[in-house]
């Protein structure tokens, strides 16, 4: 009996000590590199610049979602390794963009004439700590300036 007491003590300290964590916070897109350009859907490398605004160190497991450009769909992201996020600290995430070539040639024209570009990212993040692991929503939209993604 005093096992089972010292148990639900234990996860009630531990419950009531923990504080709801912050989203992570984009900054920017950096470093966009084609890897191979085909007809129907390309594979592109991109990495994503965040800050973490929580005091503890958390594990990326798994990110995937949805990307824009002007309101014209680019395709699907993902992040296919694990990695550590460290607290209070900006952070690097590689990402890789499959993109429907057809969408992107029929309004890139109009998007390279202008120096910057709305860019919309919507999906899902798993990050947690010690095997527990939480889905976070992921949205950015800003402006980026087309240059600087392809320098």
């Amino acid at each position: 009996m005093r096992y089972y007491l010292f148990v639900a003590g234990f996860f009630l300290l531990a419950f009531s000590s923990c504080k709801k964590l912050k989203d992570p916070v984009f900054n920017y897109i950096q470093n966009v590199k084609v890897n191979n350009l085909r007809k129907g859907v390309s594979t592109m490398t991109l990495e994503m610049a965040w800050f973490n605004p929580n005091n503890i160190t958390a594990r990326l497991k798994e990110a995937d979602g949805e990307a824009w450009m002007d309101s014209t769909y680019l395709g699907h992201f993902y992040v296919d390794s694990a990695m550590t996020i460290p607290a209070n600290s900006n952070f690097i995430v590689p990402v890789k963009l499959e993109v429907e070539m057809k969408q992107i040639l029929k309004h890139s024209l109009a998007a390279f004439l202008n120096d910057e570009v709305l860019i919309t990212v919507k999906g899902k993040a798993k990050v947690g700590k010690s095997g527990i692991y939480k889905k976070i929503p992921l949205h950015y939209e800003g402006k980026q300036n087309l240059q600087e993604l392809f320098k």
